[in-house]
């Protein structure tokens, strides 16, 4: 009887750890990041990319905190069997205080630290980033969305400020569904149907931002239709949309320079 008590005793603490450590974390205002980048090959792709790579470094790196994760996946056709992190780092892991320093001292020091990490972290990102692109397979003319989102619930905590930013023009074009122009399956009258159709996604407590960068080679009846379908994935999954823009960065320094939710 004893050990069934010690036994009992224990797991009762370990679930009381784990509460804490996932209370900690929320209280901590921790954010996990993740940015899905659409690879895939289509016009402008160089342009394109090199826009979502430096949005990254500029926008997003340099506004980590303390306790931030981040991640940069790749989208294309192969978005779940071949999803690679381009970009995995948990500033949680690291001591940014100085071993000794006054305390007037001790807070600027840190800042300093953090930056110092994040300016580093930013400038291996850009290169890691072109060996991503000279890497992919240059004949991806597929988009993977739904298995973009699928990878990124792995790389997500229920008891973290999740978000999901994601770097593409939102056209999915896989055997799931086919957004393109020209595919006239897709239209307004046939969202609801289609909305019934593909997969769900389960990002809990999750934020997402979609920054399309420049959409001028479609029309923007077309732009407006893929934004109408996303806008109501989103809604029915339960997942919170911040914005959704074409090149825009205005919103993503506001989402990222935004206190975290506690």
């Amino acid at each position: 009887m004893r050990i069934i008590r010690l036994t009992k005793t224990v797991i009762g603490i370990l679930i009381m750890l784990l509460s804490i450590s996932a209370c900690n974390n929320a209280e901590n205002g921790r954010r996990s990041i993740v940015c899905l980048v659409d690879f895939s090959d289509s016009k402008d792709a160089a342009e394109r990319l090199q826009f979502y790579m430096t949005a990254i470094k500029d926008n997003v790196i340099p506004k980590l905190s303390y306790t931030d994760k981040i991640t940069v996946i790749p989208i294309d056709k192969a978005s779940i069997t071949n999803a690679s992190d381009i970009l995995l780092a948990d500033l949680s892991t690291h001591d940014f205080e100085p071993e000794s320093a006054s305390p007037m001292e001790e807070e600027q020091i840190t800042k300093d630290n953090l930056k110092k990490y994040t300016d580093s972290l930013a400038g291996g990102f850009a290169q890691t980033f072109q060996s991503a692109i000279d890497g992919r397979n240059k004949t991806s003319h597929g988009t993977d969305i739904f298995g973009a989102l699928e990878v990124a619930k792995t790389k997500i905590a229920s008891t973290d400020n999740n978000i999901v930013i994601l770097f593409s023009d939102m056209m999915n074009y896989s055997n799931v569904l086919k957004m393109e122009p020209g595919n006239t399956e897709f239209n307004s009258k046939a969202i609801g149907d289609i909305l019934n159709k593909v997969p769900g996604s389960q990002l809990p407590n999750t934020t997402v931002l979609v920054l399309t960068a420049d959409q001028s080679n479609i029309s923007q009846e077309h732009f407006k239709l893929v934004q109408s379908f996303w806008t109501q994935y989103f809604e029915k999954n339960g997942i919170k949309l911040y914005d959704y823009n074409s090149a825009s960065l205005s919103k993503l320094n506001e989402l990222m320079s935004a206190e975290p939710e506690k």
